[in-house]
């Protein structure tokens, strides 16, 4: 190679490295600075299971406006009252119809608890994962997912 050809080269490949180890570097720090979760104590369970149940309550008695009420303010920010609705008629109807449910793993991190609940239904247990924000002091839902396990069930 002659000298004209590396000089050529050597910028394309300064870039590659320098993009390189700045990535590098920023995955490290994002797997150092990401908390772990952690078990909750008995007050965070006592907390999150009583708005979980609080929002369920609401779902069972077909108030979708009080069930709205439980979710996190970036949730409503992001979702109206009537997609909501929409979402939990559509895709969770095991909350509004539900034979009882009972609460197993929760875990904290600093802003967030996730509750596992398990959902009796006319056609078996429904795993489900709900995701909770605590912001100046109030708790509300962010998400709830279904567990893939429970997608099994014969509906």
């Amino acid at each position: 190679m002659d000298r004209k050809s590396i000089k050529h080269l050597a910028l394309p490949i300064c870039l590659l490295l320098l993009t390189a180890s700045i990535l590098t570097a920023c995955s490290r720090q994002n797997e150092s600075t990401q908390p772990e979760l952690g078990l909750c104590n008995s007050d965070q369970k006592l907390a999150v299971s009583d708005h979980i149940s609080g929002q369920i309550s609401a779902l069972e008695k077909l108030d979708f406006k009080k069930a709205y009420t439980y979710a996190a303010k970036s949730f409503q920010e992001g979702f109206t009252l009537d997609q909501f609705e929409a979402v939990i008629s559509g895709q969770y109807q095991m909350l509004i119809t539900n034979n009882g449910y009972r609460f197993t793993e929760c875990l904290a991190e600093e802003g967030y608890f996730v509750q596992s609940v398990s959902v009796a239904t006319n056609s078996g247990e429904v795993d489900l994962t709900y995701r909770l924000t605590l912001v100046d002091k109030r708790l509300g839902v962010v998400a709830v997912t279904v567990k893939p396990s429970s997608l099994d069930l014969n509906t």
